[in-house]
């Protein structure tokens, strides 16, 4: 792919805070509603380059003239377009987060040559390239990004692609999570395959390289392309895409989520729409993560039977209603961390829950001791405090009080815990609203599970 450059590209390689409370109260006004991506994986030179088409839309009241993008810090922008294939006016500089100074990115704002009124949609063309070496150094631990022939991962935490934002983590997360579809060309050697959720449309091989196009099968929060020599298994509607030395456990994987899903329709009733599941497998430490098709699954979990908890916290977010708070408080995390502990107990015959809850109890008297203001932060405002690794704490021992696991009443527990839940959403009279302390000695763990 080569490389475009025009005048009115400029990059400016500044490194540092921008002014201060720039972005922080920033309310997000765009939204992606359509991605086209052709990337190339240069493994020689350890680059990614890509052309994307990108459609935002203007949910505001109020006419916007520039476009944000966050991308990785060592990749730049080398041309923008619009849909009539007219240059645009770009900026770009490195600069840190200004809630989060260790994270660096490419921060580009793209002019636009007409206003967008609200409502109204724009579609901008952006050829770009450069390094991919993630955000472990940051405390990210799991994104560990990079181009390498034995893993490669392209997505949205690594800013591999460019993404609407800004450089704080406070606007982004208060403008929710976004839904679009797309359509997207790998190119990769021809030796690895290119795993994603989507649904494959096709794979050509040309001059030593292959390229596989996917097409999202239902609007999605993100995008996860695996590169790796993977082989795959398939059993109706679901793929487990695995690396070739995990046949074994890939097997397992898969009866897993057929007994999980089985499961989980009983409790919860039926998914809406089962549009195909495909769980992808990645290095431990990388970051499991799940959408509406797709679940990317650390090894552990392809290694070993007591891993699968893994996989039943993953799936069980398919059952999970939209949040409608901005920024989430992420209380789906606790919900699916006790669902996968007493789901192991279920289909596994392991006793775990309360020893489980217990651990996460003491975990978080000790967090409590060493952060005391932690509990006067309503939980409903977990997200805007940006305390939302809390949440699979608080919200798996809350949710264990709820429920108690006796197996005669386990069903409607476990059905009434799915309506507790969406109460907790949307009403502001339950325990979302008071201090951490008093929900704590309303919940009695202490006596429960100590």
């Amino acid at each position: 792919m080569k490389a475009i450059c025009t005048i009115c590209v400029s990059l400016a390689f500044w490194v540092g805070p921008v002014s201060a409370q720039v972005f922080n109260d920033l309310q997000l006004a765009l939204e992606p509603v359509h991605y086209e991506l052709d990337l190339t994986v240069d493994y020689d030179a350890e680059q990614i380059l890509g052309n994307v088409q990108l459609r935002v839309r203007n949910r505001s009241l109020k006419t916007i003239h520039e476009i944000p993008l966050l991308l990785y810090r060592l990749m730049a922008v080398n041309s923008v377009r619009d849909s009539r294939g007219r240059a645009l006016p770009v900026t770009q500089r490195v600069v840190a987060f200004e809630d989060f100074g260790k994270r660096q990115v490419n921060y580009v704002t793209v002019s636009l040559d007409q206003q967008l009124e609200p409502s109204d949609t724009a579609t901008i063309e952006l050829v770009y390239e450069g390094y991919l070496l993630g955000y472990a150094e940051t405390g990210w631990r799991y994104v560990k990004d990079r181009v390498d022939s034995s893993f490669t991962i392209i997505r949205n935490d690594g800013l591999a692609f460019p993404l609407v934002g800004v450089p704080s983590l406070r606007a982004n997360r208060s403008a929710g999570f976004p839904t679009f579809t797309y359509l997207a060309r790998i190119t990769v050697p021809a030796s690895l395959t290119v795993a994603n959720g989507g649904r494959l449309i096709e794979r050509s091989v040309n001059d030593g390289d292959a390229t596989f196009v996917y097409q999202s099968v239902k609007p999605s929060w993100r995008m996860d392309f695996a590169v790796a020599d993977y082989r795959i298994i398939e059993h109706g509607q679901t793929r487990v895409v695995y690396f070739a030395d995990d046949s074994v456990g890939a097997a397992g994987v898969m009866n897993a989520i057929q007994s999980t899903m089985r499961l989980y329709a009983k409790w919860f009733g039926p998914l809406k729409e089962e549009a195909g599941l495909t769980v992808i497998e990645i290095p431990d430490g990388w970051g499991s993560q799940a959408d509406v098709t797709t679940i990317i699954q650390t090894a552990p979990a392809f290694k070993d039977p007591r891993g699968y908890s893994r996989v039943y916290h993953e799936l069980s977010h398919l059952w999970n209603v939209t949040p409608t708070d901005r920024p989430s408080p992420r209380w789906n995390e606790g919900l699916a961390s006790f669902l996968a502990y007493l789901t192991a107990e279920e289909l596994d015959g392991r006793t775990v829950l309360n020893e489980r809850a217990a651990l996460r109890m003491r975990q978080l008297r000790e967090t409590f001791a060493e952060q005391p203001h932690y509990r006067e932060t309503p939980l409903i405002d977990y997200g805007t405090a940006q305390l939302t690794d809390l949440s699979y704490r608080v919200g798996m021992v809350s949710r264990r009080r709820t429920v108690q696991p006796r197996r005669r009443r386990l069903l409607p527990r476990v059905r009434r815990l799915r309506s507790h839940d969406q109460r907790l959403r949307n009403t502001c009279k339950s325990c979302h609203y008071h201090r951490l302390d008093s929900i704590l000695r309303r919940l009695d763990l202490h006596h429960q599970v100590v």
